[in-house]
């Protein structure tokens, strides 16, 4: 049986500057001001949490997960388990870091949403042939979150 075993960052850190922070608090107190001038009170508190969670995850660094990929199922960080008879299909995404590219992995359940998955580039073409065993390669295209992620480079 053929299994590959690799570690990879949690998710794509992207670098932001003090510009970035600043425009967040900026577009964070307008938004506050607004709830309050419509006397939204609930909604201002949810703006500043918001805030609050944006600045802390924003400054975040990736963890590194380990996966253990099998000709049967995907095991990620010795804790969740999925069998490759539960996937649909998986597209790879380039992303702009250099050495790692995304995995988007779909699930056969309607209401799931796909599981990104990071592996090195040196690692993509077995982790491919292992994947495609079972699981049928659709191209990649990015969803309407996908590409605001990018453009706000959270």
């Amino acid at each position: 049986m053929e299994k590959i075993e690799w570690k990879a960052p949690e998710f794509e850190h992207r670098s932001k500057g003090v510009s970035w922070f600043w425009l967040t608090i900026i577009v964070a107190v307008l938004v506050l001001a607004l709830a309050v001038w419509q006397k939204n009170f609930l909604f201002g508190f949810f703006v500043v949490i918001a805030e609050v969670l944006i600045l802390s995850w924003g400054n975040a660094e990736p963890r590194e997960i380990n996966f253990v990929l099998t000709e049967k199922n995907i095991l990620i960080d010795g804790k969740k388990h999925y069998g490759l008879n539960e996937l649909a299909n998986f597209s790879v995404d380039e992303l702009e870091h250099k050495d790692i590219v995304a995995i988007f992995i779909h699930f056969k359940q309607r209401f799931r949403g796909p599981l990104r998955i990071h592996v090195f580039k040196d690692k993509l073409e077995s982790v491919r042939n292992i994947l495609k065993m079972g699981v049928r390669e659709i191209d990649h295209e990015d969803s309407i979150i996908d590409s605001l992620e990018h453009l706000i480079r959270f």
